[in-house]
């Protein structure tokens, strides 16, 4: 389990071959019955996951991790399979828009997303120090924490899933954008690229699915307001980060228990990494639950317990 942009899409990739490969096999299973089955798995590893989410809290250990990243890693080689099992069937537009399909979908985000708002609330010292780094004020924090509490929220309310998804987007593309403004490498944003992916394709699944009293919409007009959303997302991203920057600048650094600044900034993880600071701390020690040296007070260095959202997307 690597937390790297690469394996996210590798795990995927063979997902999705794998499904290719299986295809033949489930040609004669109706599309309602694949459906449900992969209703089933999800909410069986969101369980699992939730439990596991859980533990790390209480105990931050290892093992959790590992248990959650493991999850993480056959929920997306299912996300894989479930297209490859569609391709080259003649009802595959049925079996991706299927309800249970999209409540799958519609689950596995808000559940990630509510993760992502407890584990940010849960280390906030830590993440707070990465967002005024990264010339964000503590106030936005906050502000994330409650957006994507509520976007999860969104989610499982069908009259609120496009707004939620297109806030959610927004956000997403924002931390994509600031690693890219702090000079960070692509793994430190594989977490948001993950969500992206599966962002985009609900969006798409989403418009194509099914509604009584309208007239069925065609591939092409969804693919062409999916990516015309995309663009807007990522210009409200772009220009509400750099607003933020530009206008939030006079913010106080985060301070120690102590009340004191320290010497040397939070180093990164694969949730707050910047090439700014002097030492990276690589995302397999997050994903090992080992303890990160995250700064220096009076000279001496500080060692802080890993983020509890220690796992992969």
């Amino acid at each position: 389990m690597v937390y790297r942009v690469d394996y996210l899409l590798a795990v995927q990739i063979a997902g999705l071959l794998v499904g290719l490969v299986l295809r033949r096999s489930v040609a004669a299973t109706s599309a309602e019955r694949l459906a449900r089955a992969y209703y089933l798995a999800v909410s069986v590893l969101i369980v699992l996951r939730a439990g596991a989410f859980g533990a790390s809290i209480l105990a931050s250990h290892q093992p959790w991790s590992l248990v959650s990243g493991a999850i993480g890693d056959l929920i997306g080689f299912l996300f894989g399979l479930l297209f490859g099992l569609a391709a080259r069937r003649d009802d595959r537009r049925a079996l991706l828009t299927d309800g249970q399909v999209l409540d799958a979908f519609r689950m596995l985000l808000a559940f990630t997303f509510i993760s992502a708002a407890l584990g940010k609330a849960l280390t906030l010292a830590g993440i707070g120090e990465f967002f005024t780094h990264s010339g964000y004020t503590l106030g936005f924090l906050k502000f994330i924490i409650i957006a994507e509490a509520f976007g999860a929220i969104g989610l499982l309310l069908r009259w609120a899933v496009i707004p939620a998804m297109l806030g959610l987007s927004v956000d997403m593309f924002g931390a994509v954008l600031t690693h890219v403004h702090n000079g960070d490498s692509a793994n430190d944003s594989t977490g948001a690229i993950g969500l992206l992916i599966r962002l985009v394709a609900l969006g798409l699944l989403w418009t194509l699915r099914p509604q009584e009293g309208r007239s069925r919409r065609t591939v092409r007009a969804s693919v062409l307001g999916v990516m015309a959303a995309t663009l807007v997302c990522v210009l409200i991203a772009g220009v509400g980060g750099f607003a933020i920057r530009r206008f939030g600048q006079n913010v106080p650094r985060w301070r120690t228990r102590h009340d004191q600044p320290l010497d040397e900034p939070f180093r990164g993880t694969s949730l707050c990494t910047t090439a700014r600071f002097r030492e990276r701390i690589s995302s397999e020690s997050l994903l090992h639950g080992e303890r990160l040296t995250c700064g220096r007070f009076r000279g001496k260095p500080i060692t802080c317990p890993p983020p509890v959202l220690g796992f992969k997307l």
